[in-house]
């Protein structure tokens, strides 16, 4: 009787650490996820305004290069 309650108090803490373990494992895997998504997001800005600043220099540069035409 002792072995026996003694057996189920080991089983019930097993299964606790398993349950914990498995809940760490889905936290980290959610925070890998949303770090990814973060990196991804900042990158998805980043080359935005890239582009953006390139389309603007390019209007800036036609415009300068049209005034210099119209005044040779």
């Amino acid at each position: 009787m002792f072995l026996d309650s003694e057996l189920s108090q080991i089983q019930a803490d097993k299964a606790r650490l398993v349950a914990r373990c498995d809940l760490r494992r889905q936290l980290v895997l959610l925070e890998a996820h949303t770090a990814w998504a973060s990196f991804r997001r900042k990158l998805t800005m980043a080359s935005l305004g890239l582009g953006l600043g390139i389309q603007a220099s390019e209007l800036i540069l036609s415009y300068l290069n049209r005034r210099r035409a119209k005044g040779s």
